[in-house]
């Protein structure tokens, strides 16, 4: 784990920061794939390295492996276009004369080169499992470290991961995914801790023996503890301590559903709870603006609902969370000045259920709704550089919900030399209820500006673009569906797509989701 200040500062350009020693010309990402009856994967990502790089041609290479880390095929070609792009695993799988309806697990892995800086060595991918019952993604978790002062700048302590929800029940089980780099790790263990609503915690230790090179452990803690009774139909949560060789140790989480088969994911995050120098607590920020804040969806309407996980996982501390709630406008419909106080460490989740708060703040949630979460650090405490959350967005159909892993923005005064910001991510047209939200908030005291955007969304199949004009006001949003939409539904035509949002506010925010028949609902944050 590196701090978040160094993390914020590869964000910034050149000119900003210290001259950058070793060029970026190899990117790359690994994920977990599976293919069953139900369940497919895929890797989707776009050329947006045209747009925002104005690098022209990327030769890009797909290796898919077995979970003994064996190669079982590989494909190149070059990126020349600014386009939508995806790698089925099934089509990998035909690349090696095995049926495209056969059962497998493994690893696909996806590296960019180019004869250009890249500036960041994990690409904006998104590995995104679907079936008939559901659609659900995450974006870029592992990869494959380029070089020695790679790894060393991002490995500067070793931290166990976290940061997500698990159920347990007669129709669900939690997994992670855990893929090892291009060195064997020996006598190789997986410690797994769990929380439950009480505050209790279960341990539990696997050996592995030899974690040999490029190896895939997909691991299924239900078969290893009583989660059933422990967790007792509730909510729990894990922290995960592994050890790898020459990879990012950033793991792929999630819960699988039986009837109907679906999966949810999401990615884990640094547990920092023995995180303590100076550069793990952000500094003092100037009267006008909040030292940390975020704007996230409110979806309460026509049976979802939306909660906020707060996990164990921070910097010694205390610190309280206020919440605003938006309509679309940014209007203002109500406050909770403290909706929730975390002091950490601590054993157990903390959730807020944003349709009790709307029921007791009298709001109506008949239209999708914006929370702005707004950090502030109790008297004597110092703030956490990294406040991690997750946002569930669910039906009430006890389907799984989206689980999203997100932080809540610092207020960084170089975001305010920027007079344009450029955000992207993947629209998952090819299901029936996929929509986009796109939210301008920021963490000034007193945000007053309207964020002009301009959208250009991107297909497959050609390179045609089609392009919009956006102005939301302060602490508004606006939500964007594509079957609704008839303009992008026609251009679109039932496949996934890209949208790029070049704003005027560093700090605006998309998210993006997939709501299946079944009540399953997938979905990630935009880069």
């Amino acid at each position: 784990m590196r701090s978040y200040y160094a993390h914020l500062e590869t964000t910034m350009s050149a000119t900003q920061t210290a001259i950058v020693k070793r060029p970026i010309l190899r990117a790359s990402a690994i994920f977990p794939v599976f293919q069953a009856p139900g369940i497919s994967s895929r890797i989707l990502f776009m050329g947006y390295w045209m747009l925002k790089r104005n690098i022209q041609e990327i030769a890009a290479i797909s290796t898919l492996r077995n979970l003994d880390g064996s190669v079982v095929s590989r494909q190149h070609w070059p990126i020349t276009e600014a386009k939508t792009y995806r790698v089925e695993l099934k089509d990998m799988l035909a690349l090696a004369d095995i049926p495209q309806d056969a059962t497998f697990n493994g690893s696909l892995e996806i590296e960019f080169f180019s004869t250009h800086n890249f500036v960041f060595p994990y690409p904006a991918t998104v590995i995104n499992y679907y079936g008939p019952a559901f659609s659900t993604v995450v974006h870029t978790a592992q990869r494959v470290y380029n070089d020695y002062e790679d790894m060393r700048a991002n490995s500067q302590t070793h931290v166990p991961e976290s940061g997500f929800n698990i159920y347990a029940d007669e129709n669900r089980e939690p997994f992670f995914g855990i893929i090892n780099g291009p060195i064997a790790v020996p006598n190789a263990q997986i410690k797994m801790e769990f929380y439950n609503s009480n505050q209790e915690k279960l341990e539990h230790i696997l050996d592995l023996g030899t974690f040999n090179p490029y190896e895939t452990k997909l691991i299924f803690p239900a078969e290893h503890v009583d989660l059933l009774q422990f967790l007792n139909g509730k909510v729990g949560a894990a922290k995960i301590y592994f050890d790898v060789n020459w990879i990012f140790p950033r793991l792929l989480a999630g819960n699988r559903q039986r009837q109907p088969d679906a999966l949810v994911v999401t990615h884990t995050y640094y547990d920092c709870t023995e995180a303590t120098s100076d550069s793990d607590y952000w500094k003092p920020s100037s009267p006008d603006w909040h030292p940390e804040a975020l704007m996230t969806p409110l979806l309460a309407s026509s049976g979802h609902y939306t909660r906020l996980y707060f996990y164990p996982i921070y910097s010694p501390s205390s610190f309280f969370i206020e919440i605003e709630i938006y309509d679309q406008k940014g209007q203002c419909l109500g406050t909770v000045p403290h909706a929730v106080t975390v002091h950490s460490p601590f054993n157990q989740y903390v959730d807020i259920c944003m349709n009790t708060l709307c029921q007791n703040l009298n709001i109506s949630t008949e239209e999708p709704l914006g929370v702005r979460l707004i950090a502030h650090p109790m008297e004597g405490s110092r703030l956490p550089a990294r406040i991690k959350i997750a946002l569930d967005i669910g039906t009430k159909k006890n389907a799984l919900p989206c689980n999203i892993c997100t932080n809540l923005q610092p207020y960084y005064p170089p975001f305010e030399t920027k007079p344009h910001s450029f955000k992207w991510c993947p629209l998952l047209a090819d299901h029936p209820k996929s929509t986009l939200w796109i939210m301008n908030s920021s963490p000034k005291i007193h945000y007053t500006n309207h964020d002009e955007i301009e959208l250009s969304f991107y297909r497959e199949k050609d390179t045609t673009c089609l392009k919009r004009h956006l102005s939301i006001p302060p602490h508004g949003l606006t939500v964007i569906d594509p079957a609704e939409d008839l303009e992008l539904a026609e251009f679109f035509e039932g496949q996934i797509g890209w949208v790029t949002a070049i704003t005027t506010n560093p700090y605006t925010t998309l998210f993006y989701f997939s709501e299946n028949a079944s009540g399953v609902i997938g979905g990630d944050h935009g880069f």
